[in-house]
């Protein structure tokens, strides 16, 4: 098994080792809306997904009983500090901001991120390109803070959107030309 995984498993193992102590279920926070192929609730209501798997591995080397706990993303980290949840998973980005109410495990993975746009739009990933442009982005992510630190002068206006779903849908019916997420490369 890789190194890092085997790292993050530990340290997100000891989480919730730590915050089970007090508790008989240890309740892992998830965002609340579809994340495919990260999370989603299947017809029956179970959440799947492989940051589900990867959660249920844990929970089961840690002997620890571990319920899904849905919660709407930008109240992710208040449920965890009001200790409504004992943990997350959720593909969170480790920031010093967020370091500073929050402990993380290792990082499990990496995804970069981009801005994207119709292929023949002409339009660049820089302040001309995208001047005077709508662009999307999900709130309380990293994407929101990086689009209005370095493009909220050029662009005509931040285009904010609870779920990444709400965002893609407007991206697809064109009501919002771009939007910057996590890139997700899956090979077959």
């Amino acid at each position: 098994m890789n190194t890092k995984i085997i790292t993050a498993i530990a340290a997100f193992g000891m989480t919730l080792a730590a915050q089970a102590a007090s508790a008989e279920t240890v309740r892992v926070g998830v965002a609340a809306e579809p994340y495919p192929p990260f999370t989603e609730p299947d017809a029956s209501g179970n959440w799947t997904g492989w940051e589900i798997e990867f959660m249920n591995a844990v929970c089961a080397e840690a002997k620890l009983d571990c319920v899904v706990t849905p919660v709407a993303w930008d109240g992710i980290i208040p449920a965890l500090t009001s200790n409504k949840i004992d943990a997350i998973i959720g593909s969170m980005s480790i920031t010093e901001e967020r370091m500073k109410t929050i402990d993380f495990s290792d990082k499990y993975y990496n995804t970069p991120s981009v801005i994207a746009t119709a292929k023949d739009s002409g339009i660049t990933p820089d302040a001309a390109g995208l001047a005077d442009k709508i662009i999307g982005v999900q709130v309380s992510t990293i994407h929101q803070d990086y689009v209005t630190t370095h493009f909220g002068d050029a662009v005509a206006e931040i285009k904010e959107y609870q779920t990444q779903d709400e965002a893609s849908k407007d991206v697809s019916i064109e009501k919002t030309p771009i939007f910057q997420r996590k890139l997700f490369l899956i090979k077959k």
